[in-house]
Protein backbone atom coordinates (compact mmCIF):
# COMPACT_ATOMS: atom_id res chain seq x y z
CA UNK A 1 0.00 0.00 0.00
CA UNK A 2 1.39 3.35 -0.99
CA UNK A 3 1.34 6.51 1.11
CA UNK A 4 -1.15 9.10 -0.19
CA UNK A 5 0.32 12.24 -1.70
CA UNK A 6 -0.27 15.64 -0.13
CA UNK A 7 -2.30 16.60 -3.19
CA UNK A 8 -4.65 13.64 -2.65
CA UNK A 9 -5.03 14.40 1.05
CA UNK A 10 -5.72 18.05 0.32
CA UNK A 11 -8.31 17.19 -2.33
CA UNK A 12 -10.12 14.88 0.12
CA UNK A 13 -10.06 17.53 2.84
CA UNK A 14 -11.44 20.13 0.44
CA UNK A 15 -14.26 17.81 -0.63
CA UNK A 16 -15.09 16.95 2.97
CA UNK A 17 -15.05 20.65 3.90
CA UNK A 18 -17.45 21.52 1.07
CA UNK A 19 -19.83 18.73 2.04
CA UNK A 20 -19.78 19.72 5.72
CA UNK A 21 -20.37 23.36 4.81
CA UNK A 22 -23.38 22.38 2.67
CA UNK A 23 -24.83 20.29 5.52
CA UNK A 24 -24.35 23.19 7.94
CA UNK A 25 -25.92 25.71 5.55
CA UNK A 26 -28.92 23.42 4.94
CA UNK A 27 -29.41 22.93 8.67
CA UNK A 28 -29.22 26.62 9.57
CA UNK A 29 -31.75 27.55 6.89
CA UNK A 30 -34.45 25.31 8.38
CA UNK A 31 -37.37 26.97 10.17
CA UNK A 32 -37.35 26.84 13.95
CA UNK A 33 -40.28 24.83 15.35
CA UNK A 34 -42.90 26.93 17.18
CA UNK A 35 -42.31 25.08 20.47
CA UNK A 36 -38.58 25.76 20.34
CA UNK A 37 -39.17 29.42 19.43
CA UNK A 38 -41.55 29.79 22.38
CA UNK A 39 -39.07 28.16 24.74
CA UNK A 40 -36.27 30.43 23.52
CA UNK A 41 -38.44 33.52 24.10
CA UNK A 42 -39.39 32.39 27.61
CA UNK A 43 -35.75 31.66 28.48
CA UNK A 44 -34.66 35.06 27.16
CA UNK A 45 -37.40 36.81 29.14
CA UNK A 46 -36.42 34.93 32.31
CA UNK A 47 -32.77 35.80 31.75
CA UNK A 48 -33.66 39.48 31.37
CA UNK A 49 -36.06 39.41 34.32
CA UNK A 50 -39.16 40.11 32.21
CA UNK A 51 -42.59 38.51 32.25
CA UNK A 52 -42.78 36.49 29.01
CA UNK A 53 -46.60 36.73 28.94
CA UNK A 54 -46.58 40.53 28.89
CA UNK A 55 -44.14 40.47 25.95
CA UNK A 56 -46.32 38.15 23.90
CA UNK A 57 -46.95 40.89 21.35
CA UNK A 58 -44.42 40.86 18.54
CA UNK A 59 -41.83 43.62 18.85
CA UNK A 60 -42.49 44.51 22.47
CA UNK A 61 -39.91 46.96 23.78
CA UNK A 62 -37.55 45.77 26.50
CA UNK A 63 -38.37 47.07 29.99
CA UNK A 64 -35.43 49.45 30.09
CA UNK A 65 -36.11 50.96 26.65
CA UNK A 66 -38.05 53.90 28.13
CA UNK A 67 -35.31 54.59 30.64
CA UNK A 68 -32.73 54.68 27.86
CA UNK A 69 -34.86 56.98 25.74
CA UNK A 70 -35.24 59.61 28.46
CA UNK A 71 -32.22 61.70 29.42
CA UNK A 72 -31.05 61.37 33.00
CA UNK A 73 -32.39 64.04 35.33
CA UNK A 74 -29.99 65.35 37.96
Amino acid sequence: MRTPHRRDISARQDLLGRELRQLFDDYTQEDMPDELQSLAQRLQAAFEGRDPESDAAEGAAPPDAEAKAEPKKD
